[in-house]
């Protein structure tokens, strides 16, 4: 039997508390163990190719002879434990600066592939070894759990306390629907966003998402002050992790409602976002290149200060959540999420192709056209055209009616941004 190494199609999972029996407390115990060698394993690996993290399936190669030797589990625990200890040490090396060391898992936590697994008469049965099975009563207290439990189990996921169940609901590929798309251009205080329909631009706007910068900023003064002020190590790590759960529960909610509603009312349109994968890494070089290019002529504080791009600009823009909003969207679409590349769309004009200059942050000056746009609106245009030529209906702006009904959406409006600055003056003086 060939082994799903990924689920694929939309999932849905439901949990539940539960107490476990001294059989899945040993089980636990013993895949925790074998979870270590496998990290063992992989380390040594790693070490004899260059730091290179071996994948699952060289890791299983490796391990499978200790796994037979010295347990009587099912065969296929082999495969989760392996895939446990690879994420254990990628997510170490990811957090830590690309060190690489053998740590411990010390959780109680063990994924379980559905082929071990299965529903009978509301309870959970897991093939813990040949022919010997263990059950655990589900807590249908989950309003969608009758819905989802018509679906194959993608997998199972077992602690000492919980016990989650991921079901596979869909594994067709969602629609593409190209004739009707909607772009967006993920900005720290606004989302701006561009419909095209049947060849035709027919709605540009913005969705405000100052509330979140503005919970971002608070909290990070929050930690700052605490940081500065509570002398006591404990209670200042137990202060600061609170506060980091509150800033992601106010953010994760606030995105939850934007990206709600936003589906809601765009539920019949292909979402087309920026592939922004590793685009904080990418600003990270150029900044470096640019700082070394300018280590003799730098300029004042003052300047940095009155510059948009300075370093709570850059700060602001790090902290902004733009890979959960869209993956939010993408989760509740029922509609194909199509992601193009961002090169270009803040600095070629989509009406002629000309070179855009940027006067201010917000505006958009077409060396061509002449005209001075909104350069937020105008980017979002740029992400929509784009995302029809994936769809293969390529779509000639400058050509159609269409651009000139709505070109005067697009324009530069200085008061937004006098408005603005009235506002970032009221923070400071706050």
């Amino acid at each position: 039997m060939t082994h799903p190494w990924k689920s694929k199609g939309e999932t849905r999972t439901i949990w539940f508390y539960y107490n476990p029996d001294s059989s899945i407390l040993e089980y636990l115990t013993d895949m925790r163990r074998l979870i270590n060698r496998g990290i063992l394993n992989a380390y040594s690996i790693a070490v004899q190719n260059d730091n290179q993290i071996p994948s699952p399936i060289t890791l299983r190669k490796s391990l499978k002879n200790y796994y037979d030797n010295n347990t009587d589990y099912a065969k296929h625990h082999i495969n989760p434990v392996c895939r446990s200890a690879i994420a254990i040490l990628r997510s170490y090396r990811k957090n830590n600066d690309g060190e690489l060391k053998v740590i411990k898992a010390e959780k109680l936590a063990m994924r379980i592939d559905s082929e071990l697994t299965k529903i009978e008469d509301n309870q959970l049965r897991i093939t813990l070894k040949p022919h010997e099975y263990e059950y655990i009563d589900i807590v249908d207290k989950n309003g969608k759990y009758t819905d989802y439990s018509k679906y194959p189990i993608s997998e199972v996921l077992l602690t000492d306390k919980k016990v989650c169940i991921t079901f596979r609901v869909s594994t067709d590929d969602k629609p593409v629907i190209d004739n009707n798309v909607i772009g967006f251009d993920l900005n720290f205080k606004s989302v701006d966003y561009t419909v095209i329909r049947n060849n035709g631009i027919v709605e540009t706007n913005s969705i405000d998402t100052s509330d979140i910068a503005q919970a971002q900023r608070d909290y990070a003064r929050k930690r700052s002050k605490m940081q500065k002020h509570i002398i006591n190590p404990a209670k200042r790590d137990r202060k600061l992790k609170e506060a980091k759960h509150r800033q992601r529960n106010i953010t994760n909610d606030k995105i939850h409602k934007i990206t709600t509603e936003i589906v809601k009312n765009n539920s019949e349109k292909t979402f087309v976002f920026e592939d922004l994968t590793n685009i904080k890494k990418e600003g990270m070089k150029k900044k470096n290149r640019k700082r070394n290019r300018e280590d003799n002529n730098r300029n004042n504080k003052k300047e940095e200060k009155n510059n948009p791009k300075s370093k709570r600009f850059r700060t602001d823009i790090n902290r902004w959540p733009y890979r959960l909003f869209q993956q939010y969207v993408d989760y509740k679409s029922g509609n194909e999420t199509l992601y193009v590349n961002p090169a270009g769309t803040s600095s070629e004009c989509p009406v002629c192709g000309g070179k855009l200059r940027h006067p201010s942050w917000k505006e958009s000056k077409c060396i061509n056209c002449g005209v001075t746009y909104n350069r937020d609106k105008l980017a979002s245009l740029s992400i929509s055209v784009r995302g029809l030529y994936l769809c293969g209906t390529p779509f000639a702006v400058s050509g159609s009616a269409s651009w000139h009904s709505m070109k005067n959406d697009y324009l530069y409006h200085p008061d937004h941004v006098i408005i603005e600055n009235d506002q970032r003056l009221q923070e400071r003086n706050a």
